[in-house]
């Protein structure tokens, strides 16, 4: 097998085995979601502080469960730039993305050091509209 088989290989795998985990998270947060006990708690007597507890707690699991959606999507996308052989490679500046990076963010699309130019670039302009607002 040719190196850049083997990489693409190593790199189907992680996305496969995130894909698994992130897959396996959605549906056990929605079986949670929708068990036994939750109709318990629809069918009790519940007091404001007991409404606001679930309802902030709602909030929150729905907060997750769209991270974990989103999470999804963006291993799908991957995946599939991987079948079009751009996966793996910076949308910057094209340099390959270390494999080390792509096993802790296996849908990352930019380098390491693309992606830090893009932080401070989003730090500076967050800093120009605080100051802009405060002129105003």
């Amino acid at each position: 097998m040719v190196k850049g088989e083997e990489r693409n290989q190593r790199l189907r795998e992680i996305l496969l085995s995130k894909q698994t985990e992130v897959e396996r998270d959605i549906r056990q947060h929605l079986a949670r979601q929708i068990g036994p006990e939750n109709e318990h708690r629809l069918d009790s007597a519940l007091d404001q502080g007991d409404l606001s507890s679930i309802d902030m707690g709602e909030g929150v699991d729905l907060a997750l469960l769209e991270m974990r959606n989103k999470t999804r999507k963006a291993i799908h996308q991957a995946l599939q730039r991987l079948g079009e052989g751009t996966y793996g490679y910076c949308e910057e500046c094209g340099g390959e993305i270390e494999e080390k990076r792509l096993k802790v963010m296996p849908f990352a699309q930019l380098c390491i050091v693309c992606q830090r130019k893009k932080e401070e670039l989003e730090k500076i302009e967050k800093e120009e509209s605080i100051r802009d607002a405060d002129s105003a």
